[in-house]
């Protein structure tokens, strides 16, 4: 299995860096930076639709940064040639790090959807959680 990160600037580099510190070298791993230099280089495009088509026998999953963003919209277009490939958006640490470490293991639908979960747990109101609503007003 193969896992693509896509990003808007260099979001997808940066997880795939600290993701690979944390979890060590991951040859499943690819990122691609889309405009990173401010212009409309479409050239990302390119090599990831290279990258999913070098791995036409093996599952593939694709992870962009946001919903409706054109990075997200480019690698839909993906989906109606490449059966193998799932494509996921909302890129965070938690849901990149149980990608590469329970879903490249599992291989599996129920496995992607634990992913996603651990991603959705990740984003929280630090404050709601250490009280700040309490009148105490202790934070530490």
């Amino acid at each position: 299995m193969k896992i693509i990160l896509v990003s808007h600037g260099k979001l997808a580099k940066g997880m795939k860096d600290t993701v690979e510190m944390i979890a060590g070298k991951q040859d499943n791993l690819e990122a691609f930076e889309a405009y990173g230099s401010g212009s409309e280089d479409e050239g990302f495009i390119t090599e990831v639709k290279q990258s999913v088509a070098a791995s036409k026998e093996d599952k593939v999953i694709v992870v962009t940064d946001v919903l409706g963003g054109s990075v997200n919209n480019e690698m839909i277009q993906l989906l109606k040639d490449h059966h193998n490939l799932t494509l996921l958006t909302g890129m965070n640490l938690p849901l990149i790090i149980t990608l590469v470490t329970t879903v490249n293991a599992q291989d599996s639908e129920d496995a992607i959807l634990e992913a996603i979960a651990e991603g959705q747990k990740g984003v929280l109101s630090v404050n709601k959680l250490m009280g700040e609503d309490d009148d105490e007003g202790d934070l530490l």
